[in-house]
């Protein structure tokens, strides 16, 4: 028997011009150790951040982040990835291949190529109802008086292959000495996803109602007149 398998296609959802706005940002930290410093303490600060695409090529995709902080201040830094490879700076798992499916890779090559999409579910963003790619990996380690878990668990748009939510969850332990960290955050608008004033199923019945009533008005007038 000879089984022929077929690489997953790569694909691009992006172009140069699109943006991407996230909010409801949460990060808690706490620790008991005296020694334990937060990693990433911008987070704390940031109000909302927006990516933006700068170029396409290829599978290669660069990108520059916007963090706004709480004090009106913003910093911007770029960034890319080649959504086949997964090689990339300050962008990947931000951005993956676009029309993914279950048990899909994220990359095709580095760490990421054994993180697989769990499922595809729908799931409502300011933007209306979007197929969604969700990765869930949960580690755990512990060795003597160390202890380490980190739960992750990303969404993904399907069709664009951008980051819509993230959530993630550490805990350390050594000894006594116990440090747990969060960080979430959810896409609150983007250039490419507006939702109409009306569906358009609803436009057209508006549209006969309203031309309807006119007639009823207009022959109520006429007739008056006469």
């Amino acid at each position: 028997m000879f089984v022929i398998s077929r690489a997953q296609t790569r694909t691009v959802g992006v172009s140069e011009g699109d943006w991407f706005k996230y909010g409801d940002i949460s990060f808690d930290w706490s620790s008991n150790d005296p020694n334990a410093t937060i990693s990433d303490p911008e987070w704390n600060e940031t109000e909302w951040m927006m990516i933006s695409i700068v170029n396409v090529s290829g599978t290669n995709i660069a990108g520059q982040k916007t963090a706004h902080y709480k004090n009106g201040t913003e910093e911007t830094s770029g960034g890319y990835v080649d959504i086949d490879t997964g090689d990339g700076e300050n962008a990947t798992t931000m951005i993956i291949s676009a029309d993914l499916g279950v048990n899909d890779i994220l990359y095709t090559s580095g760490e990421f190529s054994t993180w697989k999409i769990n499922e595809t579910v729908v799931r409502t963003y300011p933007g209306g109802v979007r197929d969604t790619n969700h990765l869930n990996m949960t580690f755990e380690l512990s060795y003597m008086e160390f202890y380490q878990y980190m739960s992750m668990n990303y969404y993904w748009d399907k069709s664009t292959g951008m980051i819509v939510e993230m959530c993630v969850e550490e805990i350390h332990q050594t000894g006594d000495y116990v440090t747990n960290a969060s960080l979430g955050f959810r896409i609150t608008e983007s250039n490419l996803w507006t939702v109409p004033e009306f569906p358009s199923f609803i436009i057209l019945p508006l549209f006969m109602i309203t031309t309807l009533l006119a007639i009823v008005v207009y022959r109520r007038k006429h007739t008056l007149q006469h």
